[in-house]
């Protein structure tokens, strides 16, 4: 057998084997949302830049500060959500109503306090805290969406 036939034949199962290979790619974000319909994160079918010229423009950013900002699929659209103080776009929401140790120890040395900063918290929370005497209780809960994000942060983008 020659060395071209013996290639070929270890060649074509890992194509078979592996159809990310052949998948098609995308280099606009709403072709790509449209292709995938939903996804947290681009994958590797995305080949275009992190922050479009276009997208940039209506989150009022440069090109070059794509690492403010993340995007992602919803249902074919494009969600966009810009890094800002206390919001973390890269992370689904905490949802768990029960206190953790933090914020159960800022309770008993904070009695009556109106809050409960987030640096206790957690920024990835949906709730927001305060102390009834020592006791933590929850004062506010933000909406999540279908994927488990903070609603509030994400917002539709579109050329």
């Amino acid at each position: 057998m020659t060395i071209l036939r013996m290639f070929a034949w270890a060649v074509i199962p890992v194509l078979w084997v592996s159809p990310v290979l052949a998948q098609k790619t995308y280099s606009d974000p709403v072709a790509y949302c449209k292709a995938v319909g939903t996804i947290d994160k681009p994958d590797a079918r995305y080949a275009g830049p992190k922050l479009p010229d276009w997208m940039a423009k209506q989150l009022d950013m440069q090109p070059n500060q794509g690492n403010l900002m993340e995007w992602r699929c919803a249902s074919g659209t494009v969600l966009a959500c810009q890094y800002g103080a206390n919001i973390p776009c890269d992370a689904k929401a905490g949802t768990s109503h029960r206190p953790t140790q933090p914020i159960i120890d800022y309770c008993r040395q904070n009695p009556n306090s109106g809050f409960v900063p987030m640096v206790v918290t957690g920024h990835d929370t949906n709730l927001s805290w305060a102390c009834h005497g020592p006791t933590p209780a929850i004062i506010h809960s933000a909406q999540i969406d279908d994927r488990g994000y903070i609603a509030k942060y994400w917002r539709k983008v579109s050329p």
